[in-house]
């Protein structure tokens, strides 16, 4: 639970989002962008003038589409559009994003500081399918799934903004991910510590184990350990696609005969329905996966 004190100055130090840098960061973000991910954002005119509740798909294990969301969104509309985005805490505090991130303003993934960003008139990304969606299986990269998970609903009703889906496409090819590795989590307390409900499994992170296990034997091996540590880490340049699709006024969406827990539900499927069908449809566009 986060204390009201602890909010005040989260917005207080929301004042200095460094404008700044995100100008010095420019030609790498530019670069990972156009050069690397080749990134293309479809559906500019479906942003509302006001504040919304933009509600993405989670992919791969650094989850890099959402550094490429706040880049596209910072480039199209500088600072004229206040918005932040969610981030669990392992992401605030990764070694490599940590410094980034908050800085282009990632704030925690708690739900008082979520509606106090909305009550002060920030728009909002949030991804309720969390690491438990970014974690999933590369075989599993086509589905939209956030685990019934409806914070996300409860917020925008408290609020009464409209829910914009935004759907990514080919971000999940980052890391072919073999498996979620959640008894992993579960055995090394990860899920309790730090509400993390995996540890992904690829085929850099196997190389890295058979380093190791041939280290023992011979020294070749464990001295590409290292490298096969830090590769594990480094996304693959897919071709990544982001669509932004129209407003939903879910407020609209509630009907007095139903229970709470069943309009929610309804405006869920609704919400993943669409995600799910645009994913479909522009994943059949896709000629290869990772080149797009």
């Amino acid at each position: 639970m986060v204390t009201k004190a602890q909010t005040r100055k989260l917005f207080k130090d929301l004042g200095r989002v460094d404008h700044a840098f995100a100008k010095k960061m420019e030609p790498f973000l530019s670069g990972l962008f156009h050069h690397y991910f080749r990134c293309q954002v479809q559906g500019w005119e479906n942003v509302p003038k006001g504040k919304a509740l933009y509600v993405g798909n989670h992919n791969g294990l650094l989850t890099f589409e959402v550094l490429m969301v706040f880049y596209a969104w910072w480039k199209k509309f500088g600072v004229s559009r206040r918005a932040l985005g969610l981030a669990h805490s392992v992401a605030l505090n990764n070694p490599f994003f940590k410094w980034i991130i908050p800085r282009l303003g990632a704030i925690p993934a708690d739900p008082e500081i979520a509606l106090e960003a909305l009550n002060r008139d920030y728009s909002l990304l949030v991804y309720p399918g969390g690491e438990k969606e970014a974690f999933r299986p590369f075989l599993e990269r086509k589905k939209v799934d956030f685990y019934q998970r409806k914070g996300f609903i409860r917020l925008a009703l408290n609020a009464k903004v409209p829910i914009v889906p935004l759907v990514s496409i080919g971000a999940h090819e980052s890391y072919v991910i073999l498996h979620r590795g959640e008894e992993i989590a579960e055995k090394l307390g990860l899920k309790e510590k730090f509400r993390l409900h995996g540890v992904p499994i690829t085929f850099r992170s196997l190389f890295f184990l058979w380093c190791l296990a041939t280290g023992l034997f011979t020294i070749f091996p464990l001295l590409m350990a290292p490298v096969a540590f830090l590769a594990i880490f480094i996304p693959m340049p897919v071709k990544m696609g982001f669509r932004i699709l129209p407003p939903i006024d879910i407020v609209s969406m509630i009907n007095s005969e139903l229970s709470e827990e069943q309009n929610l539900q309804v405006i869920y499927d609704h919400v993943t329905g669409l995600m799910q069908s645009v994913l479909t449809e522009e994943y059949g566009k896709r000629k290869f996966p990772f080149l797009g």
